[in-house]
């Protein structure tokens, strides 16, 4: 009797692998707890320097040998990922906080990392935002690699699982960027893991390394056999376990079928963002640390249409001050000239809850304490000495202009008190510096509260620019929570309220004559494109790597098109029937699977 089984997980890198099964094995680190004897803190401090030194000599051997495979996008993709944890490798937010708590606490570094990693990973993963919760991962695999330096383990790079002669497929509970590293001249086709979304470095890394992947597969390490063959549907997100003769065909069939596509796909990546009529629509992209900014890049990105500046503030007792910020904020600036970024000011609270702020978690917290309310109600001079700090980072890196925006901006009235706010850093540092010229400050509002929407046409002639948050917008219109499981069949960008209310949105910034642009999840969804398009959206900001297939929607759709498919849309009556609309529009335009 066959023991053939069909799993399901989540999309992760698209692709169809074939091949046998070849298990990973990750042992938890056991961590000791010690109390240190008076004096000996220093000592402690030496030894966590040292192990983030090895570290960092561990994590450019990686790189190197990536390096030294080609000079491919695939690889530098991949090395970008591994030059983000160097950069981690001297966070605040990681080590000298860890260094703190020794001194504080007075005990071993390798506790003290535990503490400081699991509450770092702890309010990433509860974020209120996938792609932020997903950079949990980063802290853990670098924190994974200096602990493992501090207890004297071997580097544990799985080379006896990855340097095989045969092709297999990687069957695991999860990956880490420098194990993923050892796949780029390896035999293997594809992977599949327990742990992971669409948004994870697993993910992200599959798709640069060329490799089909399914993530988010619960028990898969239980159900799967070393030796197993297995099938990897990276398209629908499906993992088949010993497939009969019929299946095993069907799918060899599909493979070919997709890799003439991608190849297709590929071809126009370098390309211009440019629809069919010759409209330009601008593709940046939404990163958190600077070191993923030369990966957004890669990817094709124009621009940062949104940096998340809110990590600066986790995990540690006291703010940022403005020497880091303003470093911080000045390597960004640097990777990415000539090219625009938009700062969104820190949205904290609600679901972050930084020690530094000392805030107690309300009742409800997405409706609660958060973001510009922090600035404007709560405490002025940490928001004052963010915008300095952005200004001041223009100023050092040579740009032509500093763009803010902040976040839940829920009428004029704020957006008026901020505009004050900024023309006051401006003149105390002209105050402080001699002779201090700001460069241009562009204001932008974050339009994410419906009562945003309906007042935008106010606010738009009070702003320089307008930026679409969806993923909260759609969130504060459904009054749901998106990542409540009971509630979150009711989050749909193509629901008609959500399209009516971007259609006000763009209709406002147009008439005010200013930018409007969308950097919500929204961004990056192929089927969303034609709509966004055609609502006069000419800006997207999104994840990187979503860059390439809304360029490639972009370049199959005319605007008079995508105008007359609006208008279509906004007489349906549900989300159903809206996406149903967009999906047979772009039948026969994108030769992909969505």
């Amino acid at each position: 009797m066959s023991r053939s089984l069909r799993l399901e997980g989540i999309a992760a890198a698209p692709g169809i692998a074939v091949a046998t099964a070849r298990a990973i094995d990750r042992k938890k680190i056991l961590v000791p707890k010690l109390e240190l004897e008076r004096g000996h803190a220093e000592d402690e401090q030496a030894r966590l320097d040292l192990a983030v030194a090895d570290a960092r000599a561990q994590i450019q051997l990686s790189i190197d040998s990536i390096t030294k495979e080609g000079g491919s996008k695939q690889y530098r993709n991949h090395s970008m990922i591994l030059q983000t944890h160097l950069l981690l490798l001297g966070d605040i937010l990681l080590i000298d906080a860890t260094k703190d708590l020794i001194a504080t606490k007075q005990i071993n570094a390798e506790w003290a990392l535990s503490i400081v990693t699991e509450d770092i990973m702890s309010q990433l993963s509860s974020a209120d935002n996938e792609y932020l919760a997903e950079r949990a991962e980063d802290i853990g695999f670098v924190s994974t690699r200096v602990m493992r330096n501090l207890l004297g383990h071997s580097e544990e790079l799985l080379n006896s699982e990855l340097n095989s002669d045969s092709e297999c497929i990687i069957v695991t509970i999860d990956l880490s960027p420098a194990e993923t590293a050892q796949m780029v001249s390896s035999p293997i086709l594809g992977f599949a893991t327990e742990k992971g979304t669409q948004t994870s470095h697993t993910a992200i890394m599959a798709q640069a390394l060329g490799l089909p992947a399914v993530v988010g597969v619960s028990g898969l390490t239980e159900k799967v056999n070393p030796g197993d063959t297995l099938i990897v549907d990276g398209l629908d997100g499906i993992i088949i376990v010993e497939p009969d003769d019929e299946t095993l065909a069907r799918y060899k069939e599909r493979a070919a079928q997709w890799s003439a596509m991608e190849n297709r796909l590929r071809s126009t990546k370098d390309e211009p963002s440019v629809t069919s009529d010759g409209v330009e629509i601008v593709l940046k992209g939404n990163v958190e640390f600077p070191g993923e900014a030369p990966f957004a890049l890669d990817y094709g990105a124009q621009g940062i249409g949104l940096y998340r500046t809110e990590f600066l503030y986790l995990d540690r007792e006291e703010p940022p001050t403005r020497e880091e910020q303003v470093k911080t904020y000045v390597s960004m600036l640097k990777a990415v000239s000539p090219r625009p970024i938009y700062f969104r000011t820190f949205d904290i609270g609600a679901d972050k809850m930084p020690r530094c702020l000392h805030m107690t978690k309300a009742r409800n917290p997405a409706l609660g304490m958060r973001a510009i309310r922090i600035g404007l109600r709560k405490n002025r001079d940490l928001l004052k000495d963010q915008i300095k700090s952005i200004i001041v980072a223009a100023k050092e890196a040579k740009v032509s202009s500093a763009d803010i925006m902040f976040p839940l901006i829920s009428g004029v009235k704020e957006v008026r008190q901020l505009k004050a706010m900024v023309a006051e850093c401006i003149e105390e540092l002209k105050q402080e510096f001699d002779g201090f010229e700001p460069p241009v400050v562009k204001i932008g509002a974050m339009v994410e509260l419906p009562a945003a929407v309906l007042l935008s046409d106010i606010i738009a002639r009070e702003a320089d620019f307008l930026s679409i948050g969806t993923n909260d917008l759609i969130q504060y219109m459904m009054a749901i929570d998106r990542v409540n499981d009971d509630v979150a069949y009711l989050y749909s960008p193509f629901h008609p309220s959500a399209l009516r209310a971007l259609k006000i949105i763009v209709d406002a910034a147009n008439s005010a004559q200013i930018p409007v642009s969308i950097c919500g999840g929204a961004a990056g969804e192929p089927l969303m494109t034609p709509l966004l398009v055609g609502l006069g959206l000419r800006e997207m900001s999104m994840a990187p790597h979503s860059i390439p297939f809304i360029k490639a929607a972009v370049r199959t759709i005319s605007v008079a098109e995508s105008e007359k498919l609006v208008q279509e849309a906004l007489e349906k009556s549900t989300e159903d029937e809206i996406e149903q609309l967009s999906v047979q529009f772009m039948q026969g335009k994108m030769d992909i699977t969505i």
